[in-house]
């Protein structure tokens, strides 16, 4: 048996993962948690399963992972009767000592004999077991998530159109905001939204943060660097530089260092893995405001490698439709004020990430390129991604299960502005900014005059953590600039 593992391990392929690391590996790393993997559940689904690999055009071959685990569990079942007729012998050395070992010597030296040849064939078997055990959970861990029955197989399937489609026109957005002085723009790594078009991003930003909030939504905060675990456990590549920022220099060649941003499901996981809640805490309702980093092709502001986004994360107990109903409800109630042209679609199979079972594009019209842009989306990953990530409620202890998750990126506002503001050239209370925004963007930051904003550069300079855009309208300058007025008169706007 030792000799057929021998030969079986030599073909096949060793992958290097951090979600999942076997044991030989854990004496040189830290391991935080191991996924669950349960490939014969899966398989009771087999057609299902083969049918979300073809619709979403993936290269995997289904039965080679089954074969690999069947060996697996074979060599392991293998493992575990050694293990038990290690143990069985021990048990009756110690029994034959207790009768008397001068006469039943003849018999331990038997069984020494026995048992020395079981913990060969033990220790062989292990050190075989690892690259086995390594391809045959990654095999597993590399199938895509079930798709949902709403999920079209072929092309996009709209479900919902608010206005009619803007007319073309000739420039693009990126020539019409340089013409403008709206942006700054020199790589997808290094733009700079600059005078209304800062003051939409804000404007937007605000408005999306109050709705949520009336929707029952609470706000998070996360943190913008995650480990390799994590976005593994999400289902993304984490080697894969086109798909996420990955710090160099990291001594941990297992679990690296990723800047992914706050408003990011990566994030949101990171705070949630390996937990466990009650279940009548659900549903959680989260939502975060903030950066989004993802390696960005250019060049123009619908692939940047940095985007303000409004993320909302929903943690359930049950695979309900009516949950993901309402996320899309709550979607149209949110958009539709603006009184831009949008629509909703199911996105087809080829489109979703290995992750996802279900997803709604939010798109709008690019009038440039005649072409509907995704400016937002939302995801049902059901329990697809708790499981690899550990994230469980608790039942009736110590009966758990795993959390079935929904994720939205509601707003990705350099996109949205592209497709929603730019192309337009009325002043800006009028089609510029919608009037539902108005009340969003500040009256003072549309009055200020030169010894205005000589003090506010001034205490600007004197007051930390302020966010940019609120420089002029935080409380702590309103009740600072009038003392300092004076102070300021007297100075260089320069100093």
């Amino acid at each position: 048996m030792a000799r057929l593992v021998q030969v079986f391990t030599k073909t096949v392929r060793r992958f290097s993962s951090a979600l999942y690391v076997t044991g030989d590996k854990a004496q040189h790393h830290f391991v935080v948690l191991t996924p669950f993997v349960d490939f014969d559940e899966i398989l009771k689904n087999k057609n299902d399963l083969i049918k979300s690999i073809e619709a979403r055009k993936l290269t995997i071959n289904l039965d080679k992972i089954e074969q690999r685990w069947n060996f697996f569990k074979t060599i392991d079942d293998h493992k575990t009767v050694l293990e038990f007729t290690r143990s069985e012998i021990q048990n009756l050395i110690n029994k034959l000592k207790q009768d008397g070992e001068e006469k039943n010597q003849s018999d331990i030296e038997k069984l020494l004999l026995h048992i020395k040849v079981v913990k060969d064939d033990l220790k062989n078997v292990k050190e075989f077991t690892y690259g086995l055990e390594e391809n045959a959970n990654l095999g597993v861990l590399s199938l895509p998530n079930f798709l949902h029955p709403k999920t079209p197989l072929d092309s996009q399937t709209i479900i919902h159109e608010f206005l009619e489609q803007p007319k073309p026109i000739q420039e693009n957005h990126l020539q019409i905001a340089k013409s403008q002085n709206l942006i700054e723009y020199t790589s997808p790594t290094l733009c700079y939204l600059k005078s209304d078009a800062a003051l939409f991003e804000f404007a937007i930003t605000n408005y999306f943060q109050s709705n949520l909030v009336s929707q029952s939504f609470t706000q998070f905060s996360n943190a913008d660097f995650v480990r390799s675990l994590v976005v593994e456990g999400c289902g993304t590549d984490y080697l894969d530089k086109n798909k996420i920022f990955t710090l160099d220099g990291s001594n941990n060649e297992i679990n690296r260092l990723h800047l992914v941003g706050g408003a990011s499901l990566y994030s949101f996981m990171a705070y949630f893995a390996k937990n466990s809640i009650q279940s009548a805490l659900l549903p959680l309702k989260f939502f975060t405001l903030g950066r989004k980093y993802s390696p960005g092709s250019g060049p123009d502001l619908l692939n940047l490698s940095q985007n303000t986004v409004g993320q909302i994360f929903v943690a359930t107990s049950n695979n309900s439709n009516e949950i993901f109903d309402s996320l899309v409800q709550q979607i149209r109630e949110i958009y539709e004020p603006l009184n831009y042209h949008f629509r909703l679609v199911y996105a087809p199979a080829v489109d979703l990430k290995v992750g996802e079972s279900l997803k709604v594009s939010i798109e709008m019209f690019s009038n440039y390129s005649g072409t509907y842009v995704e400016v937002g989306y939302l995801s049902l990953y059901g329990d697809y991604i708790s499981k690899r990530l550990l994230f469980t409620h608790v039942t009736k202890p110590p009966a758990f299960q795993y959390i079935i998750l929904s994720g939205a990126t509601h707003l990705k506002s350099p996109p949205n502005c592209s497709t929603s503001r730019l192309p337009q050239t009325a002043p800006i209370y009028n089609i510029r900014h919608p009037v539902v925004l108005q009340a969003h963007v500040r009256e003072p930051m549309t009055r200020i005059t030169p010894l205005q904003n000589a003090t506010y550069a001034y205490l600007k300079r004197k007051v930390n953590r302020i966010n940019r855009y609120d420089i002029f309208s935080s409380e702590i300058l309103q009740s600072r600039s009038k003392e300092s007025l004076r102070e300021v008169e007297t100075r260089n706007p320069e100093d």
